[in-house]
């Protein structure tokens, strides 16, 4: 344990409460943060006294003794444009005793310079410093670099400058707060100002807006059972905020701690950090946000660089076994052999591709059992059998572990006796008394002889057919104040247990299985998680139309905190009734996010249980994303390479538009797939907010002029799903699951468009399994082009830089099947590689005016598709209705009541809008009347009276608005 944390312990134990974070099921959430105190008074850091400038760090001595140094850490490199430059504050003169940090992949500044491609680069020229009497200004000339550092001397205020523009700047700068442990906490934190029109994102897992701006944030994981829309602190917190401005901040500080983003001053931004000695920050730069210059789809992209100088920080998740992109299906829980295999059969018989079968708890025997690391051989007396059966089916094995050793658990006796296991103040094993399934201790992750004996049992169970991994209630969900780590006491080190027992199993992982990739599923992490391979989950979510309502900014919030595959336990974990309505259009959605993977307890969480028309209407939307996989994996590799998200918020491409800034119930799936999920029980037409350039229809390619709000159709059946024009989107054939889908052909649907002349994407392949593909080039980079010349369309599958040398199984040959939709006529004549095409490789279907080119692609080469007389379809001048919805009505928040409930609703267009009650026969019994002033989200209550103030007979009522409806049972 670190000396200052010896010195803080018994001062800590003074003040603490013996109270645990009770997480029961169903018992509701727990307080945000339930051992936090008020905040002491702030003393500033003075003003300055001397500086230093040693090569490139300037360290600056203020009035107060304390100690500010800042240095570039690193400036852009070839193909990469993100910067970074470190912040440390000391406010006692000089460094405190302090950890190594749990976030950080990259521990030192970037040294060296080289010119291949690369994340990030050194800094080779030698800063200038530039003094007067009120300022320092120091410009360190990066490579490309952007920055110059401008320190006020009275009182101490740094400033990063873009030009003449100020990127950022201190508000009231770095300042401490002294604790007085009986009533307030101490630490050190820093204000920046705002400017009045950014957006602030990021931050990690909330159901909130994207968009943070205005809100004080808590950087505390916590466990909230039956989450709803609105709940703005979970399983993942993450100290990380990106602007739109083209910076971000990363405090490198795992305390417990708070975000102010303008909540308590408007245009000030502040980071509090608990008890911290130390104070670090990274301020992370990409280029300014500017509109395109003349072109629809080109302009600048800030989040991405911000995201790309992040993860060279924190690291880039490793590529994903691809099988992880299919379906895994789950419940609580699979409690025998013959239930495991058989839902792995029921579902191949009705149709739905699946790739992972998840086991809950009852593998080693219930709840009781935890910590055991043992199967229930009662009801699993054959495992090794069982995962060999599905793996030859195509279908991993994904086990549950916690970290609490029960005291009814086999192994209690021995964590307790090794001391493996959190301590109390004596250092004696402490038992968590109020853990929701009974007593158990809680594993100290960070005791170097904890980590190896969970990974001997990790390596044990994977040697045996384990395919993945799922670590639950790793917040840790029940974790007394007064308990002691290696690593600190429960304040100081709760931030960081997720992270500290994921890196036991994927540092151990890819020591001795190099070249197997790693798929862990968790709820917790910390800043830098994304590097241990974790595929998060959004945590115990309640099954109802407000819970499934958070998934879409939970997903983006994530994406922006350098998580590309944060998800959600599709169709609702608990609490809500059977809903096949809520279950369709959340499949829907989760069929079209980074990780597809149905989870619940009480309801069959498993499409196959689900009657028609819905199971039919999901069986397509997960086949809609088994066809996709090509594309889904192209970005999956770009998340690997630049931090990228796979699921992205609408302004992500078009940053300088303020029509999209803070939408949360559409996204972006990569560059080139605009996705709409209906959210509002029995919406059939939603608004659809476009970015400029033209937009297509999914499936039928109708053009569609962007930048406007337009009014799409959403039936049942379907979810408003479009295109960038002159996108290249690679597809596959749908089979039983990844690994045993034909590799026979690739489909390429060009997606065409009057004006569209060049466009281009991209595709990458490799055999799906091997964790060095990257470093070997065991791949294929492909550059999907298309060009439009007038008189010829030319769509060429091309070798991309860096083109990589193959990989293992690759076909041999293949056809390569293109797909263009809206032809007015078949081309007359036709080229491949130069070389005349016959007619017989393409069919022209008139009636859907759609044209399918066969072409053969041999290994490694490229294919050159010339098209004479292709002639595309003009806009039509009678487009399908998209006007815009003028008002939603949403979702009831109680559908059966007898008192009274609210009802959703949102204001597209200012106007006057009633609601109306009607009972079952039609009769209206209340008008109420919404708030059409300005656009927004409210709610209407209605307290079960009529008109004349009577209560309604018990019986079924309608809210009813704009030809819309929800219904609701009154019960007296």
């Amino acid at each position: 344990m670190p000396a200052h944390f010896r010195r803080l312990l018994p001062l800590l134990f003074l003040s603490a409460a013996t109270a645990a974070v009770a997480q029961r099921e169903g018992g509701g959430p727990p307080a945000d943060d339930p051992f936090q105190r008020p905040e002491a008074p702030v003393s500033s850091i003075g003003n300055y006294q001397s500086h230093a400038l040693q090569g490139k760090v300037l360290t600056i001595r203020t009035t107060t003794g304390a100690t500010v140094r800042v240095q570039p850490w690193f400036a852009p490199g070839a193909g990469f444009s993100g910067e970074a430059y470190r912040v440390d504050f000391y406010p006692s003169g000089s460094p405190a005793p302090r950890d190594s940090s749990i976030s950080l992949r990259l521990q030192r500044p970037i040294t060296a310079f080289s010119s291949a491609p690369g994340r990030g680069q050194a800094i080779t020229q030698q800063p200038k410093l530039q003094q007067s009497a009120a300022s320092l200004r120091v410009n360190p000339q990066p490579l490309g670099g952007l920055l110059e550092v401008l320190v006020q001397k009275s009182p101490l205020r740094i400033s990063f400058m873009r030009g003449a523009d100020t990127l950022l700047a201190d508000a009231g700068g770095l300042y401490t707060r002294q604790a007085n442990f009986a009533t307030a906490t101490g630490g050190a934190g820093v204000s920046f100002r705002l400017n009045p029109t950014e957006h602030l994102y990021g931050t990690g897992s909330r159901a909130l807006p994207v968009d943070r701006r205005g809100r004080k944030l808590t950087l505390y994981n916590v466990a909230h059972y039956a989450y709803q829309n609105g709940d703005p602190q979970l399983n993942t917190n993450l100290p990380v905020v990106l602007s739109s401005r083209g910076y971000g901040l990363f405090f490198d500080n795992h305390a417990p701690g708070t975000f102010d983003l303008g909540a308590t001053e408007p245009n000030v931004l502040r980071y509090d950090g608990e008890g911290l000695e130390n104070l670090t920050y990274y301020l992370l730069v990409g280029e300014a946000p500017r509109p395109n210059q003349g072109s629809a789809d080109v302009e600048s992209q800030p989040f991405q660089q911000v995201l790309e100088a992040y993860t060279t920080l924190t690291g880039t998740q490793p590529l994903p076994p691809r099988w992880a992109l299919g379906l895994i299906q789950s419940r609580f829980g699979y409690r025998t052999e013959a239930e495991t295999e058989g839902i792995a059969r029921k579902m191949r018989a009705g149709g739905f591709p699946i790739d992972g079968v998840v086991l809950d708890l009852y593998w080693f025997g219930g709840t009781k059992r935890q910590g055991d690391f043992a199967w229930d051989a009662p009801n699993f007396p054959n495992p090794m059998r069982m995962m060999r059966r599905l793996d030859s089916a195509g279908v991993k094995t994904i086990l549950i572990s916690e970290p609490y050793v029960m005291r009814t658990s086999r192994n209690d006796a021995l964590v307790r006796s090794r001391g493996l296991v959190g301590r109390d103040q004596k250092g004696q094993p402490y038992t968590v008394e109020s853990f929701w399934a009974g007593p158990a201790t809680l594993l100290d992750m960070f005791r170097p002889a904890t980590r190896q004996w969970m990974w001997e049992q990790y390596d044990r169970l994977k040697r045996d057919g384990v395919g993945g991994w799922w670590f639950d209630l790793g917040e840790p969900e029940n974790q007394p104040f007064d308990m002691v780590y290696d690593g600190g006491t429960t304040r100081q080190i709760h931030n960081a247990y997720g992270q500290a027992w994921a890196s036991i199993l994927s540092e151990n992982h890819y020591a001795k299985y190099p070249n197997e990739r790693l798929f862990l599923l968790a709820r917790s992490g910390w800043a830098g998680m994304q590097r241990h391979s974790v595929f998060p989950w959004s945590g115990d979510i309640n099954r109802s139309w407000s819970g499934y309502q958070a998934q879409v900014p939970i997903m983006l919030g994530m994406g922006l905190s350098g998580v590309g595959y944060m998800h959600s336990d599709a169709g609702g974990f608990c609490v809500g009734p059977y809903d096949a309505e809520l279950y369709t259009r959340w499949l829907q959605h989760s069929a079209l996010s980074p990780i597809l993977r149905p989870h619940g307890e009480g309801v069959p969480p498993e499409p196959v249980y689900y009657p028609e028309p819905y199971q039919s209407i999901v069986r397509r939307y997960v086949r809609l994303r088994y066809s996709l996989l090509p594309y889904l994996y192209t970005l999956a590799h770009d998340n690997t390479i630049t931090g990228a998200p796979l699921a992205r918020p609408m302004n992500y491409e078009h940053p300088t538009d303020e029509r999209l800034a803070n939408l949360n119930d559409q996204y972006l799936l990569g560059r080139d797939l605009l996705v709409a999920p209906v959210t509002q029980p029995g919406q059939r037409r939603r608004n659809v907010v476009l970015p400029t350039g033209t937009w297509a229809d999914y499936h039928t390619g109708t053009p569609v002029r962007g930048g406007q709000t337009i009014g799409a159709s959403a039936p049942l059946g379907d979810i408003p799903l479009l295109v960038r024009a002159g996108a290249l989107l690679p597809m596959a054939q749908v089979g039983p699951n990844t690994t045993q889908a034909p590799t026979d052909t690739l489909y390429v649907r060009y997606y065409a468009a009057p004006g569209v002349k060049y466009s281009e994407s991209k595709l990458y392949e490799d055999d799906g399994k091997n964790a060095q593909a990257l470093a070997a080039e065991q791949y294929r980079r492909w550059a999907l082009r298309a060009n439009n010349t007038g008189t010829e369309l030319q769509l060429t599958l091309g070798t991309e830089l860096y083109p990589g040398k193959g990989y293992p199984n690759e076909p041999a040959r293949r056809t390569v099947q293109w797909w263009i939709p809206r032809v007015a006529a078949a081309p007359t004549a036709a080229t491949l590689n130069g070389q005349p095409l016959a007619s017989s490789a393409w069919q022209y279907d008139a009636a859907t005016r759609t044209l399918r080119i066969n072409t053969l692609q041999q290994r490694g080469q490229n294919v050159e598709l010339a098209l004479r007389g292709v002639r595309l379809l003009p806009t039509e001048t009678a487009q399908p209705d998209r006007s815009p919805v003028a008002f939603t009505l949403g979702a009831v928040a109680d559908r059966s009541t007898n008192s009274g409930t609210e009802v959703q609703y949102q204001v597209h267009t200012p106007g006057q809008y009633a609601v109306q009650v009607r009972n079952a026969a039609g009769q209206v019994v209340r008008t109420l009347f919404a708030d059409g002033t300005k656009p927004g989200e409210r709610t209407l209550r209605w307290d079960t009276q009529n008109d004349q103030k009577q209560q309604v007979p018990a019986g079924v009522y309608y809210f009813e608005a704009q030809g819309q409806r929800q219904r609701i049972l009154v019960m007296r």
